[in-house]
């Protein structure tokens, strides 16, 4: 088992990128300006926005 503290910095950092405003303007939903994103484009993003995060902070997010 490994912990992973973070600071209060970084954890403030990450939920910024969880922004909305932050996820469309990194391109990490559908950008069709004619339909809003649905609940499953944003929890893919969401996903990969914490995924990407908690491997940069060493954790090992491999599914076995």
């Amino acid at each position: 088992m490994k912990a992973i503290i973070i600071s209060d910095a970084d954890a403030r950092a990450l939920l910024d990128k969880l922004k909305l405003t932050s996820l469309q303007s990194e391109n990490m939903m559908r950008e069709d300006p004619t339909r809003p994103p649905t609940v499953s484009d944003i929890h893919r993003a969401f996903h990969y926005v914490v995924t990407r995060w908690l491997q940069e902070q060493g954790a090992d997010c491999v599914g076995r």
